[in-house]
């Protein structure tokens, strides 16, 4: 393998060429090529050089107006040669976000594993296409003219893959303090261009940090071409880069409404209400029915313009049935936490006749700035009621109103 990675590299078989246009890829579109995109990883080192300011994985740091693994997903759509997309992410929660943001696209958001290997699997595994590129949505700058020479490599050569490498440019020591050759040694990049069926033979025999690395097991024919500084990985929040700062506010408008139903305990704000001040009944709903807290994910999906929260907790899901609705909050503002946003304001309206909120207030702001991680100040609660009008009037439910205000992360300041 090595006389021949030596004879591709030097061989002049892939010049970069500057002038690649996005309309040259359609030419490859049928060589039947789909696209994994990786993006489920817990951004450890990332979250470590921001140093606690901002708790935003790599791959939702915002870039030109969307989270990175959007915006590497449609400059990837750009190119028009892909038969599939597959984007993985960890919590079904970005899933059901990043669908419907693409609609329905030949993009599939999909749930990744607990490594990278087993998210790249659980996707390899809806892939029907003879070749399979493979990119790491942390390699968020495409380089046009080395995807180029990718398809040509696999066009015009026998090879089960190929994968664009750079020469080692430091020092490289072992730990028992040897001194490695380094004009021996190329740094391995992504994407890497795969034929499907070797890939999955490859990856069913062992644990691997690369699909070349998993084929040159199978001793298959695997190429390396040039890549590019471009393709370098966002590791640390230096590697970002530079931006400018982004608006300062956002807000969203939530509205919910729930029946009473008897012999049911009820929560509002995750305060749970007394009985014999809440008559003996709950609200009727697919989950625990706290009015209040699905009125704030609605309000917070406002905000990031993320739909409703039918969309992520179907009251037809029986996974469903009977939920904490502080757990879907959870999930719904780690989403929203995602994009950059941080909950800095809460005024909210309880339209009730029955229960009296007077008792419960102080409680309902301290556990809604508990869920939020803000300060209870930052929370104001209102109480009306309809003066015996409509159905809450009637003593039949409860309404609610939230608007949310949030502050955008600005990335100049982060880094």
């Amino acid at each position: 393998m090595l006389e021949y990675f030596v004879t591709f590299i030097n061989g002049g078989l892939c010049v970069l060429d500057m002038s690649v246009s996005l309309s040259d890829f359609q030419a490859f579109k049928s060589m039947g090529v789909s696209l994994i995109l990786p993006a489920a990883g817990s951004s450890v080192r990332f979250l470590e050089s921001l140093g606690g300011a901002f708790q935003i994985k790599k791959q939702w740091w915002p870039l030109e107006g969307m989270p990175l693994l959007e915006k590497v997903c449609r400059d990837f759509q750009g190119m028009a040669c892909f038969t599939q997309i597959f984007l993985v992410v960890s919590h079904p929660v970005e899933q059901i976000y990043l669908q419907q943001r693409f609609g329905d696209s030949l993009v599939s958001v999909i749930l990744g594993g607990k490594t990278r290997q087993q998210s790249v699997q659980n996707a390899l595994d809806l892939v029907d296409t003879p070749l399979v590129m493979v990119s790491d949505v942390a390699r968020f700058c495409l380089d046009y003219p080395v995807l180029h020479n990718l398809f040509s490599a696999m066009h015009e050569q026998v090879l089960d893959c190929v994968a664009p490498s750079l020469p080692a440019s430091d020092t490289l020591i072992y730990q028992d303090n040897q001194v490695l050759d380094r004009d021996g040694v190329r740094c391995v990049q992504t994407p890497q261009l795969c034929r499907t069926a070797v890939l999955k033979k490859a990856y069913a025999t062992g644990v691997f940090s690369d699909e070349s690395s998993a084929i040159l097991s199978l001793g298959a024919k695997v190429a390396y071409i040039p890549g590019s500084t471009h393709l370098n990985k966002l590791t640390y929040a230096h590697d970002l880069p530079p931006q400018q700062q982004v608006s300062s506010h956002s807000f969203g408008l939530g509205f919910d409404v729930h029946g009473f139903e008897p012999s049911k305990v009820m929560k509002i704000g995750g305060v749970q209400i007394d009985s014999k001040d809440s008559q003996q009944q709950g609200f009727r709903a697919h989950s625990d029915g706290d009015v209040l807290l699905h009125a704030l994910m609605d309000a917070l999906l406002g905000v990031i313009k993320g739909g409703d929260i039918g969309m992520y907790y179907s009251d037809e899901n029986p996974a469903y049935a009977g939920m904490d609705s502080a757990l879907m909050l959870q999930n719904i503002y780690g989403l929203v936490q995602n994009l950059g946003h941080v909950v800095v304001g809460v005024d909210a309206t309880l339209f009730a006749q029955i229960p009296k909120i007077a008792p419960y207030r102080t409680a309902i702001c301290q556990n809604l700035a508990k869920l939020l991680k803000i300060q209870p100040h930052q929370i104001n609660l209102k109480a009306t009621t309809t003066e015996g009008l409509g159905f809450i009037g009637r003593k039949e439910g409860v309404g609610a109103q939230v608007l949310v205000q949030t502050s955008i992360l600005a990335p100049t300041q982060a880094r």
